[in-house]
């Protein structure tokens, strides 16, 4: 304890110098101290130090070698069943570490990056703090309840003369969220419930996302973006979820996600989807889903360039709705089933595999458009029912029947004849009129 102490005499010291007190009298020589002025003084000093030592404290009490865990993350219990800002608070106390864990009790407002605050005019204003390089977690705790599970709410932040409610959580500039068992209520003007941008990383497990009922706009579950990567999933059946949201996770601009577990997701319009070099990886178990509601455009799919590989090891149904390959690529294996209402549509470039025996696709349920290659196990690719699909080897037959090996010398030999011809001199054009043969018989091989 007596390190402790002179760290605390060390702060005062440092921080009561004289260019910074203003003694209430200063007795000059000769004169006659008078016992109150004496006093006034004495209890200067005491206000003085005293609040220099709350101060120092408060310091102490969020000092890293007072808070900080086995692996160095500044540890916290923070129990919002009787202040929901708790989790603000926290955070905003600490803000300047690098790792911080908070287990949660109760209803705790989310969107603690918010800061709220009025401008020089007296009007509610607002910012938002995201520090580069942190690593945030945060978990029920269950250390006095096992069955406790955290949920985070929407807060109430005005700013610009409206009303917003928010819960999201955002990771960016390189920072990491861990979110364990808890559940997320979307606020009506989120965008989203977990945003990871801009290199960051982390992961959600066993987290229950829920979109709220009348959003200002569209919203997603998880949105992962420019260079992020993120694992979402479940390790408990029945704990992971994503649902009442127009998209259950969105990737983007070379983005990442390993999908896993008993992890369900019923959206309304898509499931999974990627854009412009999103990959994901789907490996769902026992309990695990991927749905959107009727009407809805795709369980699964990738655009321009997303990459998608999908390997469950449940017998149920894991894919509910339909799926869309758009330039992109998608690898489907394991025990990966298909709901027998789902099709299958590949556009434009795009390289589909189906190689486990079970997916329960049907040719009559997939339609192909554009150079792109499909190969499905079971089945001949070569535009049965009319649907577009080839795999390699009916590319193989349409190549050679339309460009033969042999037509490189033919079209060699045509040229050279002409070059001859070109050199002899003119004579008079004969008209000549003849049948022309339809190429190939006029048939196409398929």
């Amino acid at each position: 304890m007596l390190w402790k102490t002179a760290l605390t005499v060390m702060i005062i010291s440092s921080q009561l110098n004289a260019a910074e007190l203003e003694i209430p009298k200063v007795f000059v020589n000769g004169e006659v101290a008078d016992a109150d002025d004496f006093n006034l003084n004495n209890n200067y000093l005491v206000d003085e130090i005293e609040e220099e030592k709350a101060r120092t404290d408060e310091l102490l009490s969020n000092a890293r070698w007072k808070n900080a865990d086995e692996e160095g993350s500044i540890s916290k219990k923070i129990d919002c069943t009787t202040n929901q800002s708790a989790l603000i608070e926290a955070y905003h106390a600490s803000v300047s570490e690098d790792n911080l864990s908070f287990l949660l009790t109760g209803s705790c407002f989310g969107a603690y990056r918010f800061v709220q605050t009025v401008d020089a005019e007296g009007q509610p204003t607002v910012y938002q703090v995201q520090p580069k390089n942190q690593v945030v977690s945060i978990s029920s705790d269950k250390t006095t309840n096992p069955n406790n599970r955290a949920k985070l709410v929407p807060r109430k932040i005005t700013a610009s003369g409206s009303d917003f409610f928010l819960a999201s959580l955002v990771s960016s500039f390189g920072n990491g969220l861990y979110l364990t068992d808890l559940e997320i209520e979307m606020g009506a003007n989120d965008s989203w419930a977990v945003l990871y941008s801009r290199s960051s990383n982390g992961g959600l497990t066993d987290v229950a996302i829920k979109g709220n009922a009348e959003p200002s706009s569209k919203q997603s579950g998880v949105l992962i973006q420019n260079g992020a990567a993120a694992y979402v999933g479940g390790q408990n059946e029945g704990k992971a979820s994503i649902e009442g949201v127009a998209l259950g996770i969105q990737m983007r601009s070379e983005s990442m996600a390993n999908i896993y577990g008993s992890l369900v997701i019923n959206a309304q319009e898509q499931g999974i989807t990627t854009f412009n070099g999103g990959t994901f990886f789907l490996t769902l178990s026992a309990g695990g889903k991927v749905a959107v509601a009727e009407g809805g455009f795709a369980a699964i799919s990738l655009n321009d360039g997303g990459e998608g590989f999908i390997s469950s090891s449940t017998a149920d149904v894991s894919i509910d709705g339909n799926i869309n390959v758009d330039n992109s690529s998608l690898h489907i294996s394991g025990s990966t089933v298909i709901s027998d209402s789902a099709r299958i549509d590949v556009w434009f470039g795009s390289n589909l595999k189906i190689l486990n025996d079970n997916s329960g696709i049907t040719s009559d349920r997939m339609s192909c458009s554009g150079p792109s290659y499909a190969t499905v196990n079971g089945l001949q690719m070569n535009n049965s029912n009319g649907n577009g699909c080839l795999d390699q080897s009916s590319w193989k037959v349409l190549i050679d029947s339309m460009l033969p090996p042999s037509s490189v010398s033919k079209q060699t030999d045509t040229l050279s004849s002409k070059m001859v011809l070109e050199s002899r001199p003119a004579v008079e054009p004969k008209i000549v009129r003849e049948r022309l043969q339809d190429p190939l018989g006029g048939k196409l091989p398929f």
